[in-house]
């Protein structure tokens, strides 16, 4: 007797093609809706924004803020309104900064909004830390800013630096390490010149003129601090100049 084996299928589930074809266009219709509900709520907002604009407080005050020396903040604030045009959220933040940034005094400037109807102008000033040429100056940053003659009567003291243009961070570093050589003798640079052939002339203070070139500056400088230290200490007052464009020693020149 032999047997013989049968396999079953699973019934199929009745109309179950159906039901996938039923269940296609309520997920469309579902999506449809969802973006039209979507689509709506953007057109609201829209008209809300512009409404809200159109009714917001218009701007009243412009305060400017920091701490200044040569800054006139009532001055620059009657300025900034006439620019300030505009409600509270319509206003142009960034005119009213290029605007601020145009003061030869102005470092850095941001604008904030101060509901309901005023602007804030926050104001870094430049602090000038050296002279520049006949009427420029040489701010922290090395930059080089003119401003009016008549903010600058107060400003005394200041080294004389000048080169040629776009020279200035090289004249300012050079400074500052020339200083740090002389400081420690006694000697204060009264001025600093970077001439168009690129060779440095130094003024001091009681008016002894020194000259180098820009071809090791630093090795020839130290050069006259042991000059200094062993022959030229007590008769500065005796000397014009000291030369020290020489590739070994230097040419001191005497008063008459």
């Amino acid at each position: 007797m032999s047997l013989m084996a049968t396999s079953r299928q699973a019934p199929a589930w009745p109309h179950a093609d159906k039901a996938d074809k039923i269940g296609t266009p309520g997920w469309s219709v579902v999506l449809k809706i969802t973006y039209a509900l979507s689509l709506g709520l953007f057109i609201l907002f829209v008209l809300r924004t512009v409404e809200l604009i159109r009714h917001a407080p218009m701007i009243e005050h412009v305060q400017v803020v920091g701490a200044f020396q040569h800054i006139h903040p009532s001055g620059l604030a009657q300025t900034l309104t006439g620019v300030a045009r505009g409600s509270i959220l319509s206003v142009d933040l960034d005119q009213v900064r290029q605007v601020a940034m145009q003061s030869p005094w102005v470092e850095q400037a941001w604008v904030s909004r101060v509901w309901p109807n005023r602007i804030d102008v926050h104001l870094i000033e430049r602090s000038p830390v050296a002279r520049w040429g006949h009427a420029g100056f040489l701010s922290s940053l090395g930059e080089v800013f003119y401003p009016q003659a008549a903010d600058t009567t107060n400003i005394v003291g200041l080294p004389e630096l000048d080169g040629p243009v776009g020279q200035e961070n090289l004249v300012m570093q050079q400074y500052l390490g020339m200083n740090a050589l002389f400081k420690p003798l006694g000697l204060r640079i009264a001025s600093l010149q970077l001439t168009e052939r690129m060779s440095w002339v130094v003024r001091l203070d009681d008016g002894v003129e020194i000259r180098v070139d820009n071809t090791d500056t630093f090795n020839k400088l130290q050069r006259f601090v042991v000059l200094y230290r062993q022959e030229l200490q007590g008769q500065m007052d005796r000397v014009e100049s000291v030369d020290l464009r020489y590739l070994n020693g230097a040419a001191v020149a005497w008063k008459p």
